[in-house]
């Protein structure tokens, strides 16, 4: 996995794919791998884990909500009162209650 400016590349047994931050909705961990989902619906699963993305994404607007979920800020269409990040192509992602306060203070210095 290759970051260059918003350039990423992630190898998996198909070979190598290349694509850009802003096409990335979501990533959601699966025990030792993570499936990353993308703005056209498509999502691709990886032998990755969710830490190693959250490390190369978070400097690029992303935010762990949980410990199996981190989303695009950019992505983002609302915080429900229950917990819950909802996406814009209408996926869900918790936020834990460990994470909540920082979560709520990233998004919303990002307004």
């Amino acid at each position: 996995m290759q970051v260059h400016t918003n350039q990423i590349t992630v190898a998996t047994t198909a070979g190598h794919f290349f694509f850009s931050a802003e096409e990335i909705v979501r990533l959601e961990a699966c025990s030792n791998y993570t499936n990353i989902y993308f703005t056209n619906k498509k999502k691709m699963l990886t032998s990755k884990v969710l830490k190693d993305f959250a490390v190369m994404l978070e400097p690029m607007g992303f935010v762990r909500t949980h410990r199996t979920h981190l989303v695009n800020k950019k992505h983002i269409a609302f915080v429900s009162n229950d917990g819950s990040v909802i996406m814009k192509d209408e996926s869900i992602a918790e936020i834990s209650r460990r994470m909540k306060s920082n979560v709520m203070k990233v998004l919303r210095n990002a307004a």
